[in-house]
């Protein structure tokens, strides 16, 4: 698998300021499973959230029995209206510090040629789920003083590409959306990160890809999600691992984005008077 340097990673002070419970939605295997065995491993208590209630349970006395956390498994369809809603319903009564969106799905399509119908669920787990999701949790870290959002995007939300019309979109939402939180947020005391994830090895790629495709040049989605924690709590809005075409111009592109960021930010002082 191709190498990525992991960023230093002070658990004690991500505990503090993101725990004591976080909510991963996604979170039966692959990055998800990721995510929620590093918080583990930090003392932080779980609310896991995907379609198969089993795979949680499963996950959540392994993670149990190693690190003495609590967790709550919540059968949920991301894909479902109200779905972001029904994941802070699911949190209720617990100090949610972290909320993680970490929904997944093969967006392969022929735009014209297939119906709607996939295109509309994308826009629902993509969008609509992590709309309701993060303003629930938001309003609560507000409140708090402090919290955490991961919006596990796509590099495909970085521009178009085919067969990926509405998946791209979607993610390029996710993309903007997160950043503009930060933006809005950061200063609060509210941290929130967007992910262009690259190409990982997870069970889902290895379900999708077909025979012979060349696995040596993906990620491992462990070190994409440890760096990810780790670029929440240094204050970054955005992380883009480098993959693909023009992958070698990436590092600059968000360099760049966090410059036109951090200018919109003061400019934006001008018409609230912050």
């Amino acid at each position: 698998m191709r190498e990525l340097v992991r960023q230093p990673l002070d658990s004690v002070a991500f505990h503090a300021k993101y725990g004591p419970w976080a909510v991963i939605a996604g979170a039966s295997e692959g990055t998800g499973e990721c995510y929620a065995r590093e918080l583990a491993a930090m003392g932080i208590n779980l609310v896991l959230v995907s379609r198969r209630l089993p795979a949680l349970e499963a996950l959540g006395e392994k993670l149990k029995a190693a690190h003495g956390i609590e967790y709550r498994a919540v059968a949920q369809d991301l894909t479902e209206r109200n779905a972001g809603l029904r994941i802070v319903e699911a949190a209720d009564g617990l100090d949610v510090g972290l909320y993680i969106s970490n929904a997944g799905a093969d967006g392969f399509a022929s735009f014209f040629e297939d119906s709607t119908d996939s295109a509309h669920r994308l826009v629902r787990m993509n969008i609509s789920t992590l709309i309701d999701a993060a303003n629930g949790f938001g309003k609560a870290f507000l409140a708090r003083g402090k919290g955490g959002i991961v919006v596990m995007a796509s590099g495909a939300g970085l521009g178009g590409q085919p067969n990926l019309a509405m998946y791209s979109a979607t993610k390029a939402f996710e993309i903007n959306f997160a950043e503009s939180l930060w933006a809005e947020y950061h200063e609060r005391g509210i941290d929130v990160i967007a992910i262009a994830a690259p190409i990982m090895r997870t069970p889902m790629l290895l379900r999708t890809v077909p025979e012979g495709f060349d696995l040596s040049d993906v990620y491992d989605p462990a070190d994409v999600t440890h760096n990810a924690l780790a670029g929440l709590l240094a204050g970054e809005p955005v992380q883009i691992v480098p993959d693909g075409p023009g992958q070698e111009k990436q590092p600059q592109v968000m360099a760049d984005r966090k410059d036109r960021l951090v200018g919109f930010v003061e400019f934006n002082k001008t018409f609230t008077g912050g």
